[in-house]
């Protein structure tokens, strides 16, 4: 039987507790959990369980009179999800800003809350005290929200509208390539037809030529035949 009341109530904060669960997007799925969103009385419940499925530890100081009251071990937790969802988003984390989002005044506190986390499997990376960050190779996953799914659902049409207007460029541009080509190529063909034809020309005014200058040579050559002809006859 679903668990509700107090019952309910003191299972969510155990598992809200549990040192080794860091994802409770199945918790906010359960029908006797979705009930608790219902009520008045018990939103805050529900709320809390987003709080620790999406949110930081901001969030939750943000509402604390509103929910109910945690104990170190949940806070704990809250610093390591805000750790996560910190290195989700940078691949540095500089201890100043860091040190304000986990609540911590001494870097040596921040230091062990990230250590906790590389022990947990849940970051990879290393600190960094020269440059005084954390250098973030790897972090574990949290829920995913709807608020989360909107902007990736918003990301995703705008990279489909961008690469549908990349396309439509690229056509452009291989239309007008092809086009290019297809003048050139016709430009090409004109100019050899015009070289052949000119060729042709050229060929036919040095045949004329010469069947001229053969004419020429016969012409003078009779000519010179007969010009002898006339002195033998003069003898």
């Amino acid at each position: 039987e679903a668990l509700s009341g107090k019952a309910l109530e003191n299972a969510i904060l155990e598992a809200l507790a549990n040192p080794d669960r860091y994802n409770y997007g199945d918790l906010l799925a359960m029908e006797n959990i979705i009930k608790l969103s219902a009520e008045s009385k018990t939103q805050k419940w529900f709320q809390l369980i987003k709080i620790f499925a999406h949110g930081n530890l901001s969030d939750y100081q943000a509402q604390k009179g509103a929910l109910p009251q945690l104990d170190e071990a949940h806070v704990i937790k809250l610093k390591h999800l805000t750790i996560l969802s910190l290195a989700s988003q940078s691949k540095t984390l500089p201890y100043a800003s860091l040190m304000k989002q986990i609540d911590v005044k001494k870097v040596e506190e921040a230091e062990d809350l990230l250590t906790e986390c590389i022990r947990k499997n849940l970051l990879k990376g290393r600190h960094n005290p020269k440059a005084k960050e954390f250098e973030v190779e790897y972090s574990e996953g949290r829920d995913i929200s709807d608020e989360d799914l909107d902007n990736m659902a918003s990301q995703l049409n705008a990279w489909l509208s961008s690469s549908e207007a990349a396309l439509k460029t690229l056509k452009k541009k291989i239309k007008e390539t092809k086009e290019f080509h297809e003048t050139l190529a016709k430009k090409e063909k004109d100019l050899k037809a015009q070289a052949e034809k000119t060729k042709k020309m050229l060929e036919a005014k040095a045949g004329n030529h010469h069947q001229g200058r053969l004419r020429k040579h016969r012409a003078v050559a009779e000519g010179d035949s007969g010009y002898s002809g006339d002195i033998a006859n003069w003898q």
